[in-house]
Parts: C-alpha cells; structure tokens; sequence
C-alpha cells in the first residue's frame, strides 16, 4: 500500500478553472461527509515500470467518512490499510509487518485525501494541495486531473478522480508516483448507512512486527 513532472509549461499554460467547473467533485465530496458509513468492493491495477504484467487485485474498503476506514487488498486480505482516527496503519499480512504512520506523512497523504480524510478533504482543501489542471465532462463521468504542490510532489507525479454525476459518488481514482508507478482504483456497488462488521478499524498491535 505504500505510495512509493508535470512540466512547467503545462501547468504555465493551463487556463484557470472557475469554481463552477468542479461542481461535481464539491457534491461528491460533500455528500460522502453526509454518510455514517460506506461499504464497497475495490479493484486495483498497479503498473510498475521495471514489470511486463500489471498486478491486479481486488479487495474491499469499509469506512465512517472522516472518522476511520478499513482498506484490504487481496482474498484472502494481503495488505491492510487501516486508520482509526489518529494513525495510519499500513499492514502485510503474509509476513505479519506494519508500520504507523501520522495523517501527514506523504505516504499516508494521498490515501487520506483519496478516500476524503484529513483538513484536505473539502474541495477548497484539496485545492491547497493540488492543481487542477484539466476537467472532462463524458456523459454521467466527470473526471478531474490533478497536480500536487509542496511535499507532496516528492511521492506522487499526478492524480485524477473520476465521478459519476448521477450517483454523485467516486467510480475511479489514479495516481502516478514518482518512480513511474501508477495505481488505478476502481470503485463498485457502494452500500450506504449500513451497519460494519464489529472491530473492523481496530488493529491489534501484538499480531504485527512494527517496522
């Protein structure tokens, strides 16, 4: 789970967007902070430079937004991303290692901000912490491409969001790092206000060798 340039004339040239434009990303966000909890089924594609295959799994994200969320990647769960409200917890599971992580580490950052926790998860936060460089209407999708500023450009190249306008919910998330590796998240069949299974943001610190 770890997250492991755009050139200067792009972005010099890019025309500012208006407020208007990043309608439906503010409702999707503003919606998902309305929810007591959210329970969907994941599919990850990581591309990583040096390999000829990307390596796809698919998983499951369980979250009360903006309080904690249990993230598993893998049937059965390889890695483990877990947040309780204070730390992040980033777990392999094979090997039973972890390591913790504050909400402002730059490895935790893009998870936190993807899944809409942390000061930045508002649309005025998110545009503290990256550029908008372009937006695209298809249909019922909205996507929206992303650049980081600041500290948050070391780990990651670019990210972009799509959103479906007639659910106002998150279909799609891609980040590119650095070293050239990108991750493709997609979301499916999102249920909503449903109860979560019992002690599912608990990670007991025993079972993991802390690195």
């Amino acid at each position: 789970m770890s997250v492991r340039s755009i050139c200067f004339t792009a972005l010099f040239l890019c025309p500012l967007l208006h407020a208007d434009d990043l309608t439906p990303l503010r409702t999707a966000l503003e919606n998902q902070a309305k929810y007591r909890t959210v329970s969907v089924s994941i599919r990850q594609t990581k591309r990583v430079p040096a390999l000829s295959e990307a390596i796809v799994q698919s998983g499951h994200l369980w979250m009360e937004p903006g309080k904690a969320f249990c993230w598993q990647l893998g049937k059965p769960p390889a890695q483990t991303a877990v947040f309780d409200g204070a730390k992040v917890y980033l777990l392999e599971e094979a090997g039973k290692t972890g390591v913790k992580l504050g909400t402002n580490d730059r490895q935790a950052k893009p998870l936190l901000l993807m899944l809409g926790f942390g000061e930045g998860a508002t649309l005025d936060g998110m545009l503290e912490t990256f550029t908008v460089s372009s937006t695209k209407r298809d249909g019922h999708e909205f996507t929206v491409n992303l650049q980081p500023k600041g500290n948050l450009k070391r780990a990651l190249n670019s990210m972009v969001m799509q959103i479906n306008t007639k659910t106002s919910f998150l279909e799609r998330i891609e980040w590119t790092q650095r070293d050239g590796t990108s991750v493709v998240t997609e979301f499916f069949r999102p249920v909503i206000d449903k109860p979560l299974p019992a002690g599912i943001f608990t990670v007991k610190p025993e079972g993991y060798r802390w690195e």
